[in-house]
């Protein structure tokens, strides 16, 4: 939703202005508190200088370094509470916003289509007084794949403050169209982010400033304008989403990009880059010092280009490049790439969801997983469904790969790929232990693994085995391959999984067994062991 609520403006202004009393009262009682901080460091150093004048040692040197690297923190920070609040001070006394707030009638527009810019010339007023008032929007926002299947235990989350504007509906889906009536609207908005730097300086320091426009068209004019007031502020994320600002907008991505030594993670989603500038933005991408997150789904129709340069750079952690249609023609792109993704040392995350991934792609990827021991999630979802051969290459890959953690899959394939015995191998209890616990095949409800536990995996596969074996009341003829160093390992089995598994899991028949008759079992082998 962003700025647009929904609300009438002047009720959503006149809760804004008592957010801002609010924040005002809380400044003003921090700002002293730090000027008191201030002076008792002020007068403690001079009492240090006084002891010093008369021979009296005054502790050492990395102290009085701390305590001056603090102080000097303090000061700075204070500079930058003086100057946010003389801010917005002065635009609550000086200045006013000239736009309209209506539009002329346009009769080449559609009613559907006039609505939705009413609500973004609405939202864009909003998100510029906003600005004016030194407010920002907290906007919690987490990884789409281990937010899904970690349930939450480990899920990466991020506190993103700033700026977010997208259409005010969340089920439209087409880009809101740009009309002249938004142009006094833009501006506004332009000239409040000039100042924006000093919200920035304000913020948290376990803040995430995020600055971002979804859906709605910006043409490349209006998108120059708002760049110019956007650069040289530390936003750490950039997120542009389906702007339709052409080949001269992305060649200002970069040099925005090149202007910002703070940014973390780039999303240009669903705006094209022309073949001619691939190579200019890889590079941009590749030299920048602290830029770890690419998303470029549904920007290159097809060309592997920037997946293959983006991968042979080493530097980044997560690359998303979804809707692509991408497909490697030759057999040199395809070893490229594989040559490229084996010398990796740093990407953790690849998302390749709805492309145009053949067999032999697969193949190639999955070939690369065996070497490679960083990458710790594949996502090759809404790609048609992979031949045998590639269901049997990713299985020789989960044999040796222990880094990776998640494998997204499309759906024959996942069930192919859940099935091998690398997942678990369940001719012996030796080979059950043995086999990939770390690596969670997305397969409702045939999962092998559950997601960030390989001890609990690996002690479910050894209690299914037993509880198989349990219903033959076959175990103990089994017993005598097995190492004695493995027996804890069963009987914590045993305790732990005697219950019903998870319904996702494969190991139905866990829930069917009494536990305590297989441990009578373990116990009288574990006997005769003792005895020998």
């Amino acid at each position: 939703m962003g700025y647009f609520t929904g609300r009438p403006y002047d009720t959503a202004q006149h809760i804004m202005f008592a957010q801002n009393e609010q924040m005002m009262e809380r400044m003003k009682k921090l700002m002293a508190k730090m000027e008191e901080k201030l002076e008792s460091l002020d007068d403690r150093g001079n009492g240090e200088e006084n002891q010093r004048e008369g021979g009296v040692s005054s502790g050492g040197e990395g102290e009085d370094d701390e305590e001056s690297i603090s102080s000097e923190d303090l000061k700075t920070k204070g500079e930058a509470l003086k100057a946010y609040q003389e801010m917005v001070s002065s635009n609550r006394e000086d200045w006013t916003y000239s736009a309209r707030d209506a539009m002329d009638v346009d009769p080449n527009l559609s009613d559907d289509e006039e609505t939705n810019i009413l609500h973004l010339l609405v939202g864009i007023k909003k998100c510029t007084i906003k600005m004016r008032r030194g407010e920002y929007q907290n906007d919690y926002e987490s990884d789409r794949y281990f937010e899904l299947y970690d349930r939450g235990t480990s899920s990466t989350r991020y506190d993103f403050q700033g700026v977010r504007l997208t259409p005010w509906d969340s089920e439209v889906d087409e880009t809101i169209p740009y009309h002249v009536a938004l142009k006094p609207h833009w501006e506004e908005f332009a000239d409040a982010l000039d100042d924006f730097d000093l919200i920035l300086d304000v913020m948290p320091d376990d803040a995430e400033p995020c600055f971002q426009i979804s859906r709605i068209e910006l043409p490349v004019n209006i998108f120059m304008m708002i760049l110019k007031s956007l650069t040289g502020k530390s936003f750490r994320h950039y997120k542009f989403i389906n702007n339709d600002f052409g080949r001269y907008g992305v060649l200002a991505v970069i040099d925005l990009v090149d202007s910002n030594q703070d940014l973390q993670s780039l999303t240009l989603s669903e705006n094209f880059i022309d073949e001619e500038d691939e190579g200019d933005f890889c590079e941009a991408i590749a030299r920048h010092p602290e830029l770890s997150t690419i998303n470029l789904d549904g920007c290159c129709e097809g060309r592997v280009f920037m997946l293959c340069e983006l991968v042979r750079s080493n530097l980044l952690v997560d690359i998303s490049m979804c809707y692509n249609d991408l497909s490697f023609i030759s057999s040199d792109d395809r070893q490229d790439f594989i040559n490229a993704l084996v010398s990796n040392t740093s990407l953790e995350k690849l998302d390749l969801t709805e492309n145009d991934l053949s067999d032999e792609d697969a193949v190639c990827l999955a070939t690369a997983l065996i070497p490679n021991s960083t990458l710790k999630c594949l996502c090759l979802e809404g790609n048609h469904r992979f031949a045998i051969g590639a269901e049997a290459t990713f299985g020789v890959a989960l044999t040796t790969n222990n880094a990776l953690q998640q494998l997204f899959l499309p759906s024959g394939t996942a069930y192919g790929v859940s099935n091998a015995q690398a997942l678990f191998d369940d001719s012996s209890l030796n080979s059950a232990a043995d086999s990939n616990h770390t690596c969670f095949v997305k397969c409702y409800p045939n999962n092998r693994n559950e997601q960030g536990d390989p001890t609990g995996n690996r002690q479910r596969k050894i209690y299914n085995i037993l509880a198989r074996r349990h219903i033959d009341m076959c175990n103990v003829q089994h017993f005598d391959d097995i190492d004695i160093n493995l027996l804890p390992e069963i009987l914590a089995a045993v305790q732990r999984y005697a219950m019903s598994p998870d319904p996702g899991l494969f190991y139905t028949e866990n829930s069917q067994v009494n536990g305590l008759s297989i441990t009578f079992e373990i116990m009288r082998k574990w006997d005769k062991a003792q005895q020998r």
